[in-house]
């Protein structure tokens, strides 16, 4: 039986080779188009508005703000929820699920640096034209034949301008602007949490509270009842106190309401079904944060996942540039065949069956019409329309701490002056209680301090 070998010739391997180092080398050169991206420095005040901020700012690291800020509650409730969240929240999954989606989205400009090499291979029936003046294909002409060819072919683009390098910039800073959407989406569902746990505690302790103004208005009902009976006070004493008692057990079912809504808002968050949360409807104290984690301006910038993603974006717009201007140079391509072609099936591995090229090619746009000047000049638009949309995310950044700054002390304050107030009030109620019995002052003065 007849041996066929395959016969690669030598000098294709020395062409390839060399070709390859060339490549690798004008790929390698620093021959980028486009503006280098440089980070923005945002001019920042050096201290907070607010001059009553370092007396209400603890020494927490300046990370706990956004890692685990909610510790400062000291709530174990609260901490777990907010675990719940990280791991159960399904609008958190499909933000995950989006960074799969930008990464491969990487994948795919990264692979335009590798030669992209395809097989091909067919079995055709064909016959030449005898009135073809064709020397080459004469002994076959008129005659059908088998054609059998098989083999590989190889386009490697190279990327002198670094067109692909820009393109994965790009992507790059597209799925690092996504990385910090999902820690964005994280902190905000974070907060939604403590926001509507707050809520619940604070629903369940002014029902308790509504609970003992209705038990404080019996007893002075069952006052004014036996003050009337005894004829020492007339009949629309009675009806205050009646009414009075009415208007309080009237807001008992809106407060149960607020529970309600409130447990049902933590099981959404939470992934969980409502009612699966039950166990938190044990009345436990409102959680109190006994300061604020410690930052100043410029580690807000470096931590606030917003700030951070504009940033990426206008990096990845950047990057554009860069692309669109490499379309004005030359692309060059190394392209590659080797195949084997025969009409024999019998000769079809023989080195004779062989053909192979490889070489070097280029196409360059001549006239476009404008196209290429027009697409840099969008993208060099899109750029400085990325950078005013970075500026603006920082002040608005400043802007809503100064404003949360600004509330936290100053509602800090009014919670001071509403104990010392809820303090009088009792002892008002208490007082006006005694001075009624003794007929020093009239029922509406009762009704009055039970209302406050």
């Amino acid at each position: 039986m007849k041996q066929h070998t395959v016969f690669f010739p030598q000098k294709i391997l020395s062409i390839l080779c060399r070709l390859i180092v060339i490549s690798v080398l004008l790929a390698g050169c620093n021959t980028a188009v486009g503006p280098e991206y440089q980070s923005p420095s945002p001019q920042l005040p050096e201290t907070w508005q607010i001059t009553e901020t370092a007396d209400n700012l603890s020494s927490f690291e300046p990370t706990a703000l956004f890692d685990e800020w909610w510790r400062v509650f000291d709530d174990p409730d609260l901490t777990r929820l907010v675990a719940d969240v990280k791991e159960q929240n399904r609008d958190l999954a499909a933000a995950t699920a989006r960074l799969d989606s930008y990464a491969a989205a990487y994948g795919v400009a990264r692979s335009g640096l590798m030669p992209m090499i395809n097989a091909q291979g067919g079995i055709s029936r064909e016959r030449e034209s005898e009135r073809v003046r064709n020397p080459a294909n004469q002994s076959i002409a008129g005659n059908p034949t088998w054609m059998y060819q098989a083999g590989f072919v190889m386009s490697w683009e190279i990327d002198v301008w670094h067109k692909i390098r820009r393109s994965m910039e790009a992507a790059r800073g597209e799925w690092d602007a996504s990385i910090q959407d999902r820690r964005n989406l994280m902190v905000l569902l974070q907060a939604q949490v403590a926001s509507e746990y707050i809520m619940l505690r604070t629903a369940q302790q002014r029902y308790e509270f509504a609970q003992k103004n209705v038990t404080l208005q019996k007893e002075t009902l069952e006052l004014v009842q036996d003050r009337f009976d005894a004829g020492l006070t007339g009949e629309l004493d009675v009806h205050q106190a009646k009414m009075n008692l009415a208007s309080t057990r009237a807001r008992l079912p809106a407060l149960k309401t607020q529970q309600t809504e409130a447990l049902n808002a933590l099981s959404l968050l939470t992934g969980r079904l409502p009612g699966e949360l039950n166990q938190l409807l044990a009345p436990k104290w409102i959680p109190m944060a006994s300061a604020l984690p410690e930052m100043l301006p410029a580690e807000l910038v470096r931590n606030r996942p917003d700030i951070r993603a504009a940033e990426r974006l206008l990096a990845a717009q950047t990057a554009r540039i860069g692309v669109a201007n490499a379309d004005f140079y030359p692309a060059l391509t190394l392209d590659g065949l080797f195949s084997l072609v025969s009409t024999d099936s019998g000769e079809f591995f023989s080195s004779a069956a062989q053909k192979h090229s490889i070489g070097p090619s280029f196409t360059w746009p001549v006239f476009t019409g404008g196209l290429i000047k027009s697409r840099v000049q969008m993208e060099q638009a899109a750029t400085k329309a990325a950078l005013a949309r970075y500026e603006q995310t920082v002040l608005t950044a400043f802007r809503e701490c100064e404003d949360a700054l600004a509330a936290y002390i100053n509602e800090g304050e009014t919670l001071t002056a509403l104990n010392q107030a809820v303090a009088s009030t009792q002892k008002s109620v208490e007082l006006s209680q005694s001075l009624y019995i003794t007929g020093l002052v009239n029922f509406q003065n009762v009704l009055d301090m039970q209302r406050q």
